[in-house]
């Protein structure tokens, strides 16, 4: 424990207020390892490279807990004993899916190799896990809930192994897995159900609603559109955010918005920003940018009964989570990638810069921290969660590097300011943080043109909301530029060693614990 400690208190030194580079993917990933050959175009750079290689390097060979084969696959072999075993398929479902989707050194092989051992695990009904809980009504409780969080993260975890791997045999293990989830519904679906497990914590109903990722992962890789039904026939079943667990939360808010992005109903993206606008404007919204792990601990008029749900499931100060703050993360680039509304990219944005490049350990770990009033520490009990938050917070990477660099038919655009090397078909550039001597409040990139065609597209520089101006330099010449729908557009026929700068100069505004900004000049 005191190595865990530690470690927290080194992290913050490490890494608040850092701007710190990502880096970029063109449909396919890049690979974690520093070194490795890019993938598709892509390939990371400065501080990105190195913390996607932290958290790759503890998933392979760190240690206290080392990730055996014996040990990932302890919650469905159910031996040996661990913390969280009753969560069948939890660890080994996000271990599974975070290295699938972005590999690392010599993960390929080692994810053969724990497939293959893990499809030996699976119970004669489809599921994973302790095989006499009887999903009927009336004896469904907190145990029946671990299990299908578990099983849904696994079924999450497999399909995204599928997509990299075209492995028909995990197909079927997910198909025969699916098909016991969609068995278990109607009961689970029962209001008694629902009512019973209030005030569970990690162990509630959201267990339940976070289903509807997996449903929907599976229709991708089957085509059967009766998933689609059974994921939407879960989501008026979601609970007010009240005394919830985040995680859960946040995780059936993102799987409507991957059943959106299948059934276009307006209805579901309402739902999903009506809920997300309620959560940023509520005391949940915390400081950081992100959420604390549960919601309701800084809500006005919760009764001694619901504080005493918090603190038995997190404790007696209110603390973060890594899972909490790569699902709101994921979200608002879900968001703004639907609807292209810049709101949502700044609200990631933030979190990204501020909750959760901060949950990060030296240790490549993600996991928890104490936010009070006076400040912040590492976690009293086990701040580095290894058993969720470590493999979730590395599944969050893949998304952040989706969404820097887009190509759209007005151009590519640059939409986070991560250090990158990425080729397109026509264009090639280097994404850096400016190298220059800036005055205080001025913060700026720099794009190297590494490839140009005689027909490469403008490129579009997002000029976010935290910018007062932004000044633009073209091979160290001044050039007027104008601001349309956030974006500054620059055209021309692009050479290889054309250097593109931008300067920003910050707003400066203090920002209270209950979200209110004040700017410079009210301070």
């Amino acid at each position: 424990m005191k190595d865990t400690q530690q470690a927290g208190v080194q992290g913050y030194r490490l890494d608040r207020r850092r701007f710190v580079g990502s880096a970029l993917m063109a449909g396919a990933l890049t690979r974690a390892g520093s070194g490795g050959p890019p993938v598709r175009g892509c390939q990371p750079a400065g501080l990105l490279a190195r913390r996607v290689k932290l958290t790759a390097d503890r998933l392979l060979s760190g240690q206290i807990p080392s990730f055996t084969p014996e040990f990932v696959l302890a919650d469905v072999a159910l031996i040996p004993e661990r913390r969280f075993n009753e969560y069948s398929g939890d660890l080994s479902g996000r271990y599974l899916g975070a290295l699938a989707l972005l590999p690392a050194d010599d993960s390929a092989e080692r994810l053969r190799s724990l497939v293959a051992q893990l499809i030996g695990h699976q119970r004669s009904d489809g599921r994973f896990g302790q095989q006499d809980l009887v999903f009927k009504a009336d004896q469904i409780g907190p145990r029946h809930m671990a299990l299908l969080w578990g099983n849904g993260r696994l079924l999450v975890g497999l399909l995204e192994y599928y997509e990299q791997s075209r492995d028909q045999k995990v197909l079927d293990v997910a198909s025969r897995l699916g098909r016991f989830l969609l068995g278990v519904r109607r009961e689970c679906s029962d209001p008694a159900v629902l009512k019973k497990l209030e005030g569970q914590g990690a162990s509630g109903y959201i267990c339940f609603t976070q289903l509807i990722e997996s449903l929907v992962l599976l229709k991708r890789a089957t085509g059967d559109k009766a998933l689609l039904e059974a994921a939407s026939s879960i989501i008026p079943l979601l609970q007010p955010r009240g005394i919830q667990h985040a995680h859960g939360y946040l995780s059936t808010l993102r799987g409507i918005m991957m059943l959106y992005d299948e059934t276009g109903d307006a209805k579901q993206l309402a739902f999903v920003e009506d809920a997300f606008a309620r959560l940023v404007e509520s005391p949940d919204y915390t400081e950081f940018g992100s959420v604390l792990e549960y919601f309701g601990l800084r809500s006005a008029g919760q009764g001694a009964s619901d504080r005493s749900t918090i603190v038995q499931n997190s404790g007696k100060d209110p603390r973060d989570e890594g899972c909490g703050h790569a699902d709101f993360l994921r979200l608002g680039l879900q968001l703004w990638r639907q609807t292209g509304k810049l709101q949502y990219l700044e609200r990631a944005e933030s979190c990204l810069w501020n909750g959760f490049y901060f949950n990060q350990f030296p240790s490549g770990d993600f996991g928890h921290h104490v936010c009070t009033e006076p400040g912040v520490k590492p976690n009293d009990n086990v701040a580095r969660a290894w058993w969720c938050c470590t493999m979730h917070g590395y599944r969050a990477f893949p998304d952040i590097l989706q969404s820097v660099v887009t190509e759209a038919e007005e151009g590519i655009r640059i939409s986070l300011f991560e250090e990158v090397d990425w080729t397109g078909e026509t264009l090639g550039l280097k994404l850096r943080r400016s190298s220059r001597q800036l005055q205080p409040l001025h913060w700026g990139v720099s794009l190297e043109m590494t490839r140009a065609a005689s027909d490469s597209p403008p490129i579009l520089v997002r000029v976010p909301a935290w910018a007062e101006r932004a000044d633009f330099l073209l091979n160290g010449q001044p050039i007027t530029m104008e601001i349309r729908d956030g974006y500054s557009k620059v055209q021309r026929a692009w050479a290889v060693g054309d250097r593109l700068e931008v300067v920003f100069r910050c707003r400066l505004a203090l920002q209270l614990a209950d979200g209110t900004r004040l700017a410079q000049r009210e301070l």
